[in-house]
């Protein structure tokens, strides 16, 4: 843990490349960012299983987190092929690394309004842990609601807060008490995260960096530059996470 008096916890990394410009590595880098900035715990996604291969990129992601008691992972699923996806919550199901579910909307080919992830989400359920969902627009915000709605048991953390649209993506949060907004972006909202923790609370922010695609030094100085009491920012870069994952705070 940091010097801080609790601990940091990003709740949106990756590892492997993406099909975007960035500065890319193994599980290495995670550990190397994360230790400069000063974050204790994060929960990362493969790169791969998102982009290529979901079965092969969740099995790399398994074996790299392996031996760092401070890396989590979430297990990559993807709608269209929900049979599949089925067998990789199977698979990782006893594995105490893999905390959440990673959905992203984009790579997947399967919208927000597809009838298809009202399916998943039926089987996340079940299978009782978050999910981190990607998100970004009016169109795609306006069917999270219906979705927090009709999933209500699940605890959905709302990746980018719905990135232009995150008016909406706050003003939808304040009816769905299961919606957890992340407000990491690559083009800074001024006024994104004050706002929410305005309207919200500070139980209904979590801290991410989309590290490695960005150094999560980025997101976290926009964090730290956002006025908040002592008690608001331990929940928002740590507390939240490790209630919502039910994470030991010092792994």
């Amino acid at each position: 843990m940091t010097e801080q008096a609790f601990p940091i916890v990003d709740t949106h990394q990756h590892v492997d490349p993406w099909p975007l410009p960035g500065r890319w590595g193994g599980i290495e880098l995670n550990v190397r960012l994360n230790q400069l900035r000063g974050i204790d715990i994060a929960i990362i996604s493969s790169g791969q299983a998102i982009v290529h291969d979901m079965v092969e990129g969740n099995a790399r992601l398994a074996e790299a987190l392996e031996g760092y008691p401070q890396l989590y992972g979430y297990v990559t699923v993807n709608p269209t092929v929900l049979e599949l996806s089925r067998k990789e919550l199977e698979r990782y199901a006893d594995n105490p690394k893999f905390v959440g579910v990673k959905i992203h909307t984009h790579y997947s080919g399967c919208p927000l309004g597809d009838p298809r992830l009202d399916l998943m989400l039926e089987l996340l359920e079940e299978w009782g842990k978050p999910l981190l969902l990607h998100t970004w627009g009016k169109t795609a915000i306006s069917h999270l609601d219906t979705l927090a709605q009709r999933h209500p048991s699940l605890p959905i953390l709302v990746a980018h807060a719905g990135g232009d649209a995150w008016r909406d993506a706050i003003a939808i949060a304040q009816k769905r008490p299961n919606l957890y907004l992340d407000f990491v972006c690559s083009t800074p909202y001024a006024g994104s995260i004050a706002r929410g923790l305005r309207i919200l609370g500070a139980k209904r922010i979590v801290f991410g960096t989309d590290a490695t695609l960005f150094d999560p030094l980025y997101m976290k100085s926009i964090y730290d530059h956002t006025p908040m009491t002592p008690e608001e920012r331990r929940l928002i870069m740590g507390g939240n996470a490790l209630r919502i994952f039910g994470l030991d705070p010092s792994p």
